[in-house]
């Protein structure tokens, strides 16, 4: 039970006492007190009392004052146990005090604390609206004035600073008992106005003479004062020396003061005001509402509009607004005027012609806050020229900056170096450039508001397309100089035999400027803008959001480039369009793959690309037609198809003696040879590749910055799996996701995920490690627009429930996942799938479905040469074919053809030399025998199945196998009927088991 003053207080039971009787308390004002009670007498500020009473939902202050007015009636209004504190929220009085002191000695010290401020001389003007997200400056200022004589508030117009520095010397009242003053400075001029504002606002009289420094000295004395000196900023000297003047009278006084740029007085502590908190692109709506900037928006349209919208695409709409808006409170205000009126929506919808739109301040307010471009021309107007003019350049900078990029941009014959260093510097002083600095490096960056402000004095000036052309032109350096920069050092690193060189860094450099390379990009396919640059930036973008994996933006691109280069070529044929055409071609094909899959389109822009490059002669490009034929035949699942076109490319390679191509070719072989189910040529092949792998890192071959290293060891890992390497298949697939995931390279992290890390823990059984690969690849392929990973995810993440699901709409929604994959003709997993799918159906009461599906999986792998997993299909259908005819003899027609297919998918997985494959027939047969009372056979070739595999014991195939052998032991065991099964059918089995790398056909056969 807590005490405060004669009541007392039940959190857990939330009850209220006077006297011992129960007092009656709304649940929000209960709410309120148990939140006063928890900070103990500290201050609870009215935001956070919000928050914590209405949590999920946005309210009007005056229910916060109507809920405290209910709480004081309770308490007993006399006693003043809670304490406002103007501006900035409320404090309960110290329970213990409360419980400990006489009741009129509690009443006798508020009473006389209240009464100290009241009495404090003081021009504040009244507070007329709740200050919004100001409460760590608050704090954080307060506590500056009592280290440190003079601070001064910086930061833009429409910040907020005199309604921060107003609110920060309202809450200090009681500690400066002879005075506070506000000194607006918004009209001054020059000295003689500044001293004049400042007598009027702290009652100096001028009829005694002149006002001076020096009077205002000796006049104010040794007295405790907080002055707060407004809008220094056009008056900066004038200022300073009013603020050093000040600080030498007496030590006890203190300077607060407000400017757009620093005073430049001693012991100046500078505090820069931030904008409001606003919130992020994916923001759920109870998140936005959090925001500060959000808070501010809501309430002042409210204030004007009550029923301003509430609902989730109003919120979503009002965070964007505020984002745009930058947080910066006066556009805020001014932009919920509008949105009260006109509707948020429409106000969303015309915010890039913000400077019109945003208009219609408070009539009382000073005419440059009353619109906010009035605002940004008050600080136009204090810059010189050299600072107009670096600042209307800098708008062509869509995204941060550094100081050599300012400079390339802003300095011409007038402007030297020099002078743009020290306009930028000015800039940043002056709040319209926002300085970063991260590891000692420095960028810069427009406010949005203020770029939009810059280019239209671009405008204004008639320089927009010179310099619009200058910032293609820069960009377009700086990818050539890239290019040419990791050329250079991957070739000093092969000189010096270093193992790799890392495109990272490169990388993450790039993204960052990715908003100015799409603006200089539309602009130059523009018809205002330079074809020559376009196509040949074009070129160089369409080609980094493809490292970048930014395949779906890649492929919008390059058809925006096409249509270009077709307009400014009008049907040309030159050697300039054709191989512009081709170079645009091979990207777009490259990336459909990941959107579209590879489907006719995408065959067919290979196809066109293949026939240019033969016909120009350009055998660059066409070893890169080939490595795309290959990828979309090897995507399609026509692992014929696709085993010629790596032969074709490992030809040309050898033809023009391309060292990394020849390389390269290695691994288009591996993958090839894998699908076609010639596992022999396969591991050869990658085990050549991964041998030279770290050639690759020196010559980029195709043009693409992929690390085929780890590609090349994701196939590898899924052969050790098959071979029966396991232990090692896993161990190599994880450390390719992990570094896949280092590089932030989502097409290759998808592409081991799928090649290798599911395929793998799913084979295993590992069931959660196979549940984190799938969400980690739903995240990547969703995030970037990956719709073939993503089609493969559903997929894979159906087969990883129906091994424990076997209900009729698991089954469904398995095949609607299916079929989405198979309607973008990716087929890669294809078999894979069909098999777990067709096992589904049986399990489900739908055996002949199953077989239906299985058998179809056969024929299409026979017909497109897709054989990796053709043991493991023939297996299933022997399965399907047994669930067919449960509860009968184990002998007949349909049991007679599922040893058949059985035999047929050990003879398959022996010729492969696929171990794991050998391992799940033989067990299936084994099972089979096993039940026609063949027992010893069936321990024989099941016990040397196992014999084979060293590694992946913990899997569910090689703990079923084990499971087998225990019972056939048993049924083996002397005095059972089986115990004395004929001496041939036992060296039968001993035979075939013997023979499992190498089997003859016809011993299998006579085995079975």
């Amino acid at each position: 039970m807590i005490r405060i003053g004669p009541l007392q207080v039940d959190l857990a039971s939330r009850e209220l006492f006077l006297d011992g009787q129960p007092v009656r308390i709304g649940s929000r004002a209960f709410d309120m007190l148990a939140v006063l009670i928890d900070a103990n007498g500290a201050l609870v500020s009215k935001s956070v009392m919000l928050e914590q009473v209405w949590p999920d939902t946005i309210v009007e202050e005056n229910n916060l004052q109507v809920h405290m007015s209910a709480l004081r009636k309770v308490l007993g209004e006399s006693r003043n146990l809670i304490q406002t504190v103007s501006g900035r929220g409320y404090r309960l009085i110290s329970r213990e005090a409360c419980a400990q002191q006489p009741p009129d000695k509690t009443v006798r010290d508020t009473a006389e604390d209240i009464a100290s401020v009241h009495s404090v001389p003081h021009n504040l003007p009244a507070n007329s609206s709740s200050l919004i997200g100001r409460e760590q400056a608050l704090s954080d200022v307060a506590q500056a004035l009592a280290s440190t004589r003079h601070v001064t508030l910086v930061g833009s117009g429409g910040i907020g600073k005199t309604r921060l520095a107003i609110e920060i010397a309202r809450s200090l009242l009681a500690h400066f008992p002879e005075g506070v003053y506000l000194v607006p400075l918004a009209c001054a001029v020059d000295a003689n106005s500044v001293l004049a504002m400042f007598a009027n606002s702290v009652g100096v009289s001028t009829a005694s003479g002149p006002l001076t420094l020096a009077r205002v000295s000796k006049e104010l004395g040794e007295r405790r004062v907080l002055f707060v000196l407004d809008n220094c900023e056009h008056v900066l000297g004038p200022a300073a020396e009013l603020a050093e003047a000040l600080l030498n009278v007496s030590p006890a006084i203190r300077i607060l003061a407000t400017s757009r740029e620093p005073l430049r007085v001693v012991d100046e502590h500078l505090y820069w005001v931030a904008s409001l908190d606003v919130p992020a692109r994916d923001d759920q709506s109870q998140h936005v509402l959090q925001r500060s900037a959000v808070q501010l928006f809501l309430s002042r349209a409210r204030a004007i509009d009550a029923r301003f919208s509430s609902d989730d695409r109003s919120i979503h709409l009002t965070g964007t607004v505020c984002r745009r808006l930058d947080g910066i409170p006066l556009a805020i205000e001014l932009a919920a005027a509008r949105a009260a009126i006109l509707g948020i929506e429409t106000l969303a919808d015309h915010l890039d012609d913000r400077f019109n739109m945003l208009t219609g301040g408070n009539r009382t307010a000073l005419p440059r806050h009353q619109t906010l471009k009035a605002t940004l021309d008050w600080s136009h107007a204090l810059l010189d020229d050299a600072e107009r003019a670096t600042l209307r350049r800098l708008g062509v900078f869509v995204n941060s900056f550094t100081i050599d990029s300012a400079i390339a941009m802003v300095s011409d014959d007038g402007l030297l170096e020099s002078d743009v260093i020290a306009a930028l510097s000015g800039l940043v002083e002056k709040s319209l450039v926002v300085m970063q600095a991260q590891r000692g490096k420095a960028s810069y960056r427009l406010l949005e508001t203020t770029r939009a402000y810059a280019l239209q004095k671009l405008d204004d000036n008639g320089e927009r397309r010179l310099v619009t052309l200058n910032h293609a032109r820069y960009f377009l350096d700086l990818l050539e100089r890239d290019s040419s920069s990791d050329t250079h050092q991957a070739h000093q690193a092969h000189e010096a035999g270093a193992a790799r060189v890392d495109p990272d860094r490169r990388r993450h450099r790039t993204r960052e400027q990715l908003d100015d390379l799409r603006a200089a990009l539309a602009w130059a396919l523009s018809p205002k803008g330079d074809a020559a640059l376009g196509e040949t930036l074009a070129v160089k973008f369409v080609s980094l959001l493809y490292e970048l994996s930014l395949v779906d933006e890649c492929c919008v691109w390059a058809r925006r480039a096409l249509d270009a280069v077709e307009t400014t070529h009008q049907g040309s044929r030159s050697p300039r369009h054709l191989h512009v055409r081709m170079q645009l071609l091979a990207v777009l094909g490259a990336a459909l793959v990941y959107v579209n899959g590879p489907n006719r389109e995408t065959l067919g822009i290979w196809a066109e690309v293949l026939a240019l490059a033969i016909a120009s002669g350009d055998q660059t490009f066409e070893a890169r037609a080939l490595w795309g034929m290959w990828n979309a035949s090897q995507s399609s699942g026509a692992a014929r198809n696709a085993l010629g076109f790596a032969q074709r490319f490992a030809s040309l390679a050898a033809q023009t003696g391309d060292t990394a191509n020849g390389i390269l070719a290695c691994r288009l072989l591996g993958i090839a040879s894998h699908y076609a189910g010639d596992q022999q040529e396969a591991r050869a092949s990658l085990d050549q590749f991964l041998q030279h792998t770290g050639c690759l890192q020196h010559r980029l071959p195709l043009g693409h910055f992929i690390d085929h290293g780890v590609v090349g060891r994701a196939t590898f890992a899924r052969l050790l799996g098959l071979q029966g390497a396991r232990d090692q298949a896993l161990r190599i697939a994880e450390a390719c996701v992990a570094e896949a995931c280092r590089q932030e390279q989502a097409m290759v992290t998808c592409y081991v995920l799928v090649e290798a890390e599911i395929p793998l823990a799913l084979l295993a059984g590992q069931r959660r490690r196979a549940a984190q690969a799938i969400a980690l690849l739903r995240d990547m392929s969703a995030r970037v627009g990956l719709r073939v990973s993503h089609a493969c995810c559903r997929c894979f993440d159906e087969y990883l429930h129906s091994l424990d699901d076997t209900s009729a709409q698991r089954v469904k929604s398995f095949r609607a996942a299916l079929d989405d994959l198979e309607a973008l003709e990716y087929a890669a997993p294809r078999a894979m799938l069909a098999a777990q799918y067709s096992l589904a159906l049986g399990r489900a009461g739908q055996p002949k479905e199953g077989i239906a599906v299985v058998i179809e999986a056969l024929a299409q792998g026979d017909h497109t040469g897709d054989q990796w997993y053709a043991a493991e299909l023939r297996r299933v259908h022997a399965e399907l074919l047994l669930m067919e005819c449960t509860g009968q003899p184990p002998f007949g027609d349909a049991v007679t053809h599922a040893q058949a297919s059985l035999s047929a998918a050990l003879e398959e997985s022996l010729a492969q030399g696929c171990r794991s494959l050998q391992l799940r027939a033989a067990t299936s047969l084994g099972r089979l025998w096993h039940a026609q009372g063949r027992s010893a056979e069936a321990l024989h070739l099941v016990k040397a199945a196992c014999a084979r595999l060293t590694e992946g014991h913990d899997w569910d195939d090689f703990k079923a196998a084990e499971e087998l052998l225990r019972v056939a032991t048993e049924a083996c065991a002397p005095g059972r009927p089986c115990a004395g099964i004929e001496t041939r059918m036992r060296m039968n089995a001993d035979a075939a088991a013997a023979s499992l790398d190498e089997p003859p056909p016809d011993e299998i056969r006579q085995v079975c």
